[in-house]
Parts: C-alpha cells; sequence; structure tokens
C-alpha cells in the first residue's frame, strides 16, 4: 500500500532587526539600541538584547539566537547582518535564512549577484499593489547560486526590482535588492518566497519608531519560546 508523501513542515519567518528606543538614555547618555527576533505573522518579539556599548549589532546576532528553535525557522535579515557566521549557525542549528545583500559584501554584490544575466532569467513572481495614493509592482526572478559563490550553504540568488508610483504626482521611482537564501528548489513555492521578504520589510517599518518591551515581548537577555509556539 503506498503511503501518501509528507508535506514539508511549514516554516515561520523570524526577522532580525535592530533598532534605538526613542527617549531613552544609558548611564553614559547614549541611546539604547535593541536587536530583536521578530515573528513575521505575529508580530511577536520572541528574543531581545541590549547592544553593548562601542559595539554593533553584529556582536549581538549570535547570542540573540542561541535561545531559539530554529529548526522550522527562516531567519530574514538586513544586508548588515548577510555574514559567513551568521550563516552557519542558522544552518547548523537547523535553520534557513534569507539575507539581503548590498554594498558591504562588494565581492558577493557587485560581482556575483548584480553581474548575473538577470534579464534572461524567468519572472517567477509578480505582485501590484494600490494604496495610500501609491501603486507598487514588485517583480521576483531566482537564479541557482552558481559554483564558487563566497557564501556558506547559499542555494539560490533573488533579484526584486521594484517599481513605485505616486498617483498623485505621477512621480515613478525604481529600486533594485538583492538576497541570498539557504532554502533548497522546491522547499517552499514561490509567492511564499516573496512573501519572506516582504515580511522583513513589514518588520523593519513596524520596529522604525521605536522598539519597546511589550506584554509579548520576553525579558532583554532570557530564554524565548519556540517560533511555532
Amino acid at each position: 500500500m503506498r503511503h501518501p508523501a509528507r508535506r514539508p513542515t511549514p516554516l515561520i519567518g523570524l526577522a532580525i532587526d535592530g533598532k534605538a528606543l526613542r527617549g531613552s538614555r544609558t548611564a553614559d547618555g547614549t541611546m539604547i539600541h535593541l536587536l530583536a527576533a521578530v515573528r513575521h505573522d505575529t508580530h511577536t518579539v520572541l528574543a531581545q538584547r541590549q547592544i553593548a556599548v562601542k559595539s554593533n549589532e553584529i556582536g549581538a546576532f549570535t547570542p540573540l539566537l542561541s535561545g531559539l528553535e530554529l529548526s522550522h525557522a527562516v531567519i530574514t535579515a538586513d544586508a548588515l547582518h548577510t555574514q559567513i557566521e551568521h550563516a552557519r549557525q542558522i544552518i547548523a542549528a537547523g535553520g534557513h535564512y534569507i539575507f539581503l545583500v548590498k554594498g558591504n559584501q562588494p565581492t558577493l554584490h557587485r560581482r556575483r549577484l548584480k553581474a548575473l544575466p538577470w534579464r534572461a532569467a524567468f519572472l517567477n513572481h509578480r505582485t501590484d499593489e494600490r494604496g495610500h495614493s501609491r501603486r507598487e509592482i514588485r517583480r521576483m526572478k531566482i537564479c541557482t547560486a552558481r559554483p564558487g559563490l563566497p557564501f556558506p550553504h547559499a542555494a539560490h540568488t533573488i533579484q526584486v526590482k521594484c517599481r513605485r508610483t505616486n498617483r498623485r504626482t505621477g512621480t515613478t521611482t525604481i529600486a533594485t535588492v538583492y538576497a541570498i537564501t539557504s532554502l533548497p528548489p522546491g522547499r517552499i513555492p514561490h509567492a511564499r518566497l516573496a512573501a519572506l521578504i516582504r515580511g522583513h520589510w513589514s518588520i523593519q517599518a513596524l520596529t522604525t519608531s521605536a522598539m519597546s518591551p511589550t506584554a509579548k515581548t520576553p525579558p532583554v537577555s532570557g530564554p524565548a519560546p519556540h517560533p511555532g509556539s
């Protein structure tokens, strides 16, 4: 008797984002800066750490994730955290990553991602959204990571081109963003991959004003629950 194939466990998007707390001050008068892990779907802060004085978010990344169960999580992060050791930590914990790539990784950004034949690549996903007097069209293309890509466990490279038109002024701006992911072919649909990238940007917008503790937020250095709980 043939048993039906088991479906892969759904993956939870978990955004890593840092912000300074408005109106806060440390003993030396500097603003308090936190790095947090936030679920895409519920906006729940699962863990957060205060950035040490004279340090930055990169050093807080490893301890932030060390207490989380990542086996069913996709970690999304901006270009600052597109670091080799961060990728290795996530994969070793059983998770996946989607990292944005910008000029802080010049070899990866310009020579390996931007130089790919994107014009000839298939369009994998497209969204067309209207609201707040503007129209946004996003086009996502995916290329298999080529041998020699200087980043561990990268399975795909991604290009997202966003065309935003202000319907009041008629002004149009176009922005192109590149990313890499460890997600293997067929692990999730293209629409879900695009939604994870948009979900990260939504978390960034949500925490722009402030990242202050709430009833959902564990203590700054305390343990955090499983992403699926």
